[in-house]
């Protein structure tokens, strides 16, 4: 890695951080490697420029595949590559859009290919197929990065299935994240199986499980692992010749982040239809102890943030279906906030479908983050400065993308009980480049499902066990009284 780095759009050299050239080397000197970089530790930087190295200078590499989210997939690496001096010449190539546009872009002349996690399957299914039930066939590189590689934790999923599979004739593997473990430790050994084929934590989970982990649940579910004494500390010995683990804090100064939870308080006649409608939920959801799941827990717990956001879906499925407002508060703390600052843009956070179409009747000039090229456009509108009102998606946007420089002001319309989107989506204006202080508001309604989630972000709890309990607090509460 060279030691200026030139920005081509804003004509100002950089010189390279140690902690740059320390990632760096790690790659160079593991084939397979991975970064467990904290945001704003230049992870894409670093990554395409020992790519460039590696296919340019030492001729090692042919044809890389990066893995991103969709928007990062789109957007970030794209930017990087055409941002900094030391890449120019990288040929590369976005597989996105209809299929025929993802089948050009495949077959373009390039030395990286990138593509969004969602066409990943599809991708994988040109190349590997299944005949008289053996697998054959090939992915065509001879590297690949995963960026956010934590997006793979889930070893039940199709995604990680397919991955796993189709990486095991790539010699060269690189995963990256910030959030390794946002579950814990056992959300380590999906990760890494597709680094290193389970060579340090076991080819099998349940290997992995029995060798670090007691288990609690529900007869043959489990909703929790627990770490035996003294696992962590062989579990990091095990990974330590492959990954490489940095903390922001502890390499760059990022601006202050004040966080401020709004409170705000229904109307007696309000609370009465919250707590009618709470109740009513609970005691459909919840049947005998022994039909609880996580999956129960999680249906219940986002039902019940709807109310307390002032809307609910009738029953059914899709995102069109109709919906009825219970109250407007945290619409009416949304409008005092821009009222408060009105020479400033805003992020709003959202869940659920309906509150964009609530927000948006009360602030027409509100824009919600599109998908796709339009997906492009918002995101440089964004950081130019053009929009007052960006609404956002924890799941859509809480990775990769560099919003800092069109705001300072985030308002969490309704608070996500997943650490990791929130602690990702934050970081979208939490970052390297941020001139000013981040102020981040989280509106809150007293006395309903708002207050137990911001508790659980503050927590060292599970998603799982945060859950759990709190189908437990609540049967406690309408089924013994």
């Amino acid at each position: 890695m060279i030691r200026t780095l030139y920005n081509k759009k804003s004509g100002r050299s950089y010189q390279t951080d140690p902690h740059q050239q320390t990632a760096y080397e790690h790659l160079y000197a593991n084939p397979r490697a991975a970064l467990f970089l904290g945001m704003s530790l230049s992870k894409t930087v670093i990554a395409l420029s020992y790519l460039y190295d590696m296919h340019y200078r030492e001729a090692a590499i042919t044809k890389t595949l990066v893995v991103a989210p969709d928007k990062v997939a789109r957007i970030t690496w794209p930017d990087e590559l055409e941002t900094w001096a030391h890449l120019e010449g990288t040929r590369y190539s976005v597989i996105a859009g209809t299929a025929a546009q993802r089948a050009k872009a495949l077959n373009a002349d390039a030395e990286i290919y990138i593509i969004g996690v969602d066409n990943l399957a599809w991708l994988i299914d040109r190349y590997i197929t299944k005949k008289n039930g053996k697998y054959t066939g090939k992915l065509p590189y001879d590297c690949i990065v995963l960026d956010e590689l934590s997006l793979f934790k889930s070893r039940d999923s199709q995604r990680f299935k397919k991955l796993r599979r189709a990486v095991k004739t790539i010699d060269y593997r690189i995963g990256m994240t910030g959030t390794p473990s946002p579950n814990g430790y056992v959300d380590l050994w999906a990760q890494m199986v597709l680094i290193d084929d389970g060579e340090r934590l076991g080819d099998t989970f349940g290997k992995f499980v029995d060798k670090y982990f007691t288990t609690r649940g529900n007869g043959m579910i489990v909703y929790e692992y627990i770490p035996r004494p003294g696992a962590p500390k062989v579990i990091a010995h095990k990974l330590q010749d492959i990954a490489l683990t940095m903390q922001t804090r502890d390499f760059i100064e990022l601006p202050a982040l004040h966080t401020e939870d709004i409170e705000l308080m229904l109307t007696p006649f309000d609370r009465e239809v919250y707590d009618t409608l709470e109740e009513q939920y609970v005691l459909d959801f919840i049947g005998d102890e022994a039909s609880v799941t996580v999956k129960t827990a999680a249906d219940l717990t986002n039902k019940l943030l709807q109310i307390s956001s002032g809307a609910i879906y009738e029953d059914g499925e899709g995102a069109g279906r109709p919906w009825h407002e219970v109250n407007t508060v945290k619409v009416d703390a949304l409008r005092a906030l821009l009222d408060k600052y009105p020479d400033e843009n805003f992020i709003v956070v959202y869940q659920f479908r309906h509150e964009i179409d609530r927000i948006r009747a009360a602030f027409p000039e509100a824009r919600e983050l599109r998908k796709g090229k339009a997906t492009v456009e918002d995101f440089r509108d964004w950081n130019a400065g053009k929009i007052r009102l960006l609404l956002i998606h924890p799941a859509g946007a809480g990775h990769g993308l560099n919003l800092q420089f069109g705001g300072r002001r985030m308002v969490w319309f309704s608070t996500t009980w997943n650490l990791e989107h929130y602690q990702q989506t934050v970081a979208r204006l939490l970052r390297r480049g941020a001139l000013r202080e981040i102020y981040v508001y989280r509106l809150i309604v007293k006395g309903t499902r708002d207050g137990k989630v911001c508790k659980r972000l503050a927590s060292k709890e599970t998603n799982q066990t945060f859950l759990m309990n709190e189908i437990k607090e609540l049967r406690n509460k309408y089924r013994y009284g």
